[in-house]
C-alpha cells in the first residue's frame, strides 16, 4: 500500500509540473514581447506619436506577421507526448510493481502453508513421542514390579531355608518343602563357587548380591538361548530358501532339456504364471552374459524390464550395483521422486531407484556387499547376509539386515527397521530436526545416523569435512572423513548353490 502512495503522489508532482508549463505558455501568449519597430528616414518623432497613439489595431494590422512571437515552450504536442511517456513509464513500472507484488503474497502463503504443515507433523510426531515415552514408563513400572516380586520370592525362601535348621517334623514332612530346600541349596552351591567354604557356611543366608547374580545369569542363559534359537530360524529359512531355489532350477533344466530333445514335457511349473514363454532374466546371478557390465532384467512377465550394472569381479560374481559413486560428477542431495525413480548413468555414478530396488528384493531373498575406498586406494568391505526394503507406502523402510562380516566396521546395523528420508521427505526418528536437511544426502535416517553413503561428494579437504556431511562411514574413518569411492551390490542368496 505504501507503493501505490508513493506512486499516487508521483502523479500528483506530473500533474503539477504540466499544468504550470501550460500556465506558463498562457501567459506568454498574452503578453507578447515585440521587438521595437526602426524609424523611417521620412518619418519625425512627432509624425509617429499619433500613430503610436492611435489604435492598437492599426499597429496590428501593419505589424502583425513582423511582431508575433511565439515561445518555445509553448507546443501542447509536445508536452502532451512527454506526459504520455512518462505515464506509460508510470504505468509499466506499476504492473511490474504489481506482479512483484502478487509473487511476494504468493511466496507468503506458501510459506504459511508449508509451516502449518510442518507444524502439524511435529504435532504428531510429539504425540508419537507422548506415546513412547508412556509404553517405556509403563514397561519400567512393571519391570519394577516383576523385581519386587523376585525380590519377595527370594525372601520367602530365605525365610524358609532359615528355618529348615529348626527341627520341626512339620517342615520335612512335607514333600513340597522338600523340593523348595533342595532348589535353595542348589541356587546357593551355583552362587558359592568354593565347596570347602559351602560346608562352613550353608547356615549363613542369601546375601542380595548373591540373588541378584543368581537372577543376572538366569537372564542371561535365557537370552543366549533366544539368540541361539533366532540364529537357528534365520539358518532354517536361509536352507528353505535355497532348496526352494535348487528345485526351481531342476525344473527349468528339465524342462529345457526336454525342449532340446524336441519331446513336449508337461512338467508343473510353480513359480511361474500362465502367461509364462520362456524363463526371465532376474537377476545378474543367473549366468547371462552382461554386455558391457549392462544387463538388462525382467523380473515377471507382466513387469516393465530395466537395465541394470552387473559386478562379476568380486566375492564370486553375479552381483546387481544399486549404488555406484567414485568421482562426484552427479549430485546426489536430491528429492523423494528422484530417489524413487532413480538417477545418473549406469556407465558412471547413479543410483538405481527405489522402486526397482523394491522389486528386487521382494522377489527373491538378497544378501547386501558395500565396499569403501579412501583416497590413499585402501579398501574395506561390509557384508550383510540378508537385505530388504519395503514398498513406498512404507516409506521405503529397511525391512530386514543380516548379519556382519567384513573388515570395514558394522555402521549399517544402527539404521535397520528404519524408514528412507530425503530433505522434502522426513521419516527419520529424530523429533525435532530434518537430518536429510542438516547432513545434506539421502539414507535410511535413524537418529541421525552411523553412515552416509549417499551424502555429498568431496573431492578436496576430505579429511576435514564437518561432521557427518559427507560420504562417511563410522566405523572405519569416522564421521570427519569423506570417502573417495563406495558401491553397493546385492546378490540373490542361491548364488552358490546354483554355481556349484
Amino acid at each position: 500500500m505504501g507503493l501505490f502512495a508513493k506512486c499516487k503522489h508521483l502523479y500528483e508532482v506530473i500533474f503539477v509540473i504540466l499544468m504550470f508549463g501550460v500556465i506558463n505558455c498562457r501567459t506568454e501568449e498574452l503578453n507578447p514581447t515585440s521587438a521595437p519597430v526602426p524609424l523611417q528616414h521620412n518619418q519625425t518623432s512627432w509624425q509617429q506619436r499619433p500613430a503610436a497613439r492611435n489604435s492598437v489595431q492599426r499597429w496590428k494590422a501593419n505589424h502583425a506577421p513582423a511582431s508575433t512571437y511565439t515561445s518555445p515552450h509553448c507546443d501542447y504536442k509536445e508536452l502532451l507526448t512527454n506526459l504520455h511517456d512518462r505515464v506509460s513509464l508510470m504505468v509499466t513500472v506499476d504492473e511490474d510493481l504489481r506482479q512483484r507484488l502478487d509473487t511476494i503474497e504468493k511466496k507468503i502463503v506458501q510459506f504459511e502453508e508449508s509451516n502449518l504443515v510442518r507444524m502439524d507433523s511435529l504435532a504428531v510426531a510429539q504425540m508419537d513421542f507422548d506415546k513412547h515415552l508412556d509404553i517405556m514408563e509403563h514397561i519400567q513400572r512393571l519391570t519394577r514390579r516383576g523385581v519386587d516380586e523376585l525380590l519377595g520370592e527370594f525372601g520367602a525362601y530365605m525365610r524358609a531355608l532359615n528355618l529348615s535348621h529348626i527341627p520341626d517334623n512339620r517342615i520335612h514332612a512335607s514333600g513340597t518343602a522338600d523340593v523348595e530346600l533342595n532348589i535353595l541349596r542348589k541356587t546357593k552351591r551355583q552362587a558359592i563357587p568354593n565347596p570347602q567354604q559351602h560346608q562352613q557356611s550353608s547356615s549363613l543366608p542369601i546375601s542380595d548380591s548373591q540373588k541378584l547374580d543368581a537372577l543376572a545369569t538366569l537372564l542371561t542363559s535365557t537370552r543366549g538361548a533366544i539368540n541361539a534359537l533366532h540364529l537357528q530360524l534365520q539358518a532354517n529359512v536361509t536352507r528353505l530358501m535355497q532348496q526352494t531355489g535348487n528345485l526351481q532350477r531342476r525344473v527349468n533344466n528339465l524342462v529345457r532339456r526336454q525342449q532340446h530333445q524336441g519331446a513336449v514335457v508337461s512338467v508343473p511349473n510353480f513359480y511361474a504364471t500362465a502367461n509364462t514363454q520362456q524363463q526371465l532374466t532376474t537377476s545378474c546371478a543367473q549366468g547371462v552374459t552382461p554386455i558391457n557390465g549392462i544387463l538388462k532384467l525382467q523380473l515377471t512377465p507382466t513387469s516393465d524390464p530395466f537395465y541394470v550394472a552387473c559386478e562379476d569381479q568380486l566375492a564370486g560374481g553375479g552381483w546387481t550395483v544399486i549404488l555406484n559413486r567414485f568421482s562426484g560428477d552427479i549430485n546426489f542431495q536430491r528429492g523423494w521422486i528422484e530417489y524413487k525413480h532413480g538417477f545418473g548413468n549406469l556407465a558412471g555414478e547413479f543410483f538405481i531407484g527405489m522402486d526397482k530396488l523394491y522389486a528386487l528384493t521382494a522377489s527373491a531373498v538378497h544378501e547386501l556387499l558395500i565396499t569403501l575406498e579412501d583416497f590413499n586406494k585402501h579398501r574395506k568391505y561390509a557384508r550383510y547376509n540378508l537385505f530388504a526394503i519395503g514398498n513406498e507406502m512404507e516409506s521405503y523402510e529397511l525391512k530386514l539386515l543380516g548379519k556382519y562380516e567384513g573388515d570395514a566396521g558394522d555402521s549399517l546395523t544402527y539404521h535397520a527397521g528404519s524408514k528412507f528420508s530425503t530433505f522434502d521427505n522426513d521419516n527419520d526418528g529424530c523429533v525435532d530436526c530434518n537430518c536429510a536437511q542438516s547432513h545434506k544426502g539421502a539414507w535410511w535416517y535413524n537418529w541421525c545416523d552411523q553412515s552416509n553413503l549417499m551424502g555429498p561428494y568431496h573431492a578436496t579437504d576430505y579429511d576435514k569435512i564437518e561432521p557427518y556431511r559427507g560420504i562417511y562411514w563410522q566405523d572405519w574413518l569416522g564421521a570427519n572423513y569423506s570417502l573417495k569411492a563406495v558401491k553397493m551390490m546385492i546378490r540373490p542368496l542361491n548364488i552358490d548353490l546354483e554355481r556349484r
